[in-house]
């Protein structure tokens, strides 16, 4: 969707968002709200930004991703309160560069946001480079406080990444990082 395109779709969703938020359908609260949404639009428009990309929300997606992050947290925040109450345990910190495989910088975004809340992990950076094709390599680098070896890292990290694509992101970019994540399980099941 062109800039031009998404200005209606954007003016319908903030009109709905004025009229949920007053909990009344009345015809006086649709047009003010669509008179604050005219407003919002016309000032919080960016001017001289080029080269956006395509949103995409898939809902049942969206919500295994949710569902699969409220569940890291909880699982990082008993691991972190467990070195709190047993301060003699040793910890193993780590910083680990892992190379992302979207193209989507939302995508790229949600995944480093995602880590840095769960506690024990921080995304420190996050590295943008020119790639061959044209596009952005990104890479993460990422704090971690319970290092338990590269592959673990990056495995946890491509899973959530993969979650991120298949929830906004394009499912183009799902086949080389569901290669990349499988070559990972059949290297670890070999090691074991």
């Amino acid at each position: 969707m062109t800039g031009w395109l998404r200005i209606p779709s954007l003016l319908v969703w903030l009109t709905l968002l004025w009229v949920a938020l007053w909990g009344d359908v009345t015809a006086g609260n649709v047009l003010g709200g669509l008179l604050v949404a005219i407003v919002v639009v016309a000032v919080a428009r960016p001017t001289g930004v080029t080269g956006l990309e395509r949103t995409y929300f898939r809902p049942v997606a969206a919500l295994h991703y949710g569902l699969y992050f409220v569940m890291q947290m909880v699982k990082s925040n008993l691991v972190v309160a467990w070195e709190i109450i047993t301060p003699g345990t040793s910890l193993n910190r780590a910083i680990i560069a892992v190379p992302m495989h979207t193209s989507s910088a939302g995508v790229v975004a949600l995944v480093a946001n995602s880590i840095t809340l769960t506690p024990g992990t921080v995304t420190i950076q996050v590295i943008e480079e020119p790639s061959e094709d044209g596009l952005v390599d990104r890479t993460l680098f990422i704090h971690v406080l319970h290092f338990l070896g590269v592959d673990a890292v990056h495995r946890d990290v491509l899973r959530l990444e993969r979650l991120a694509i298949k929830a906004f992101g394009s499912v183009n970019e799902l086949p080389r990082l569901d290669a990349e994540l499988a070559a990972m399980l059949i290297e670890k099941d070999v090691s074991s």
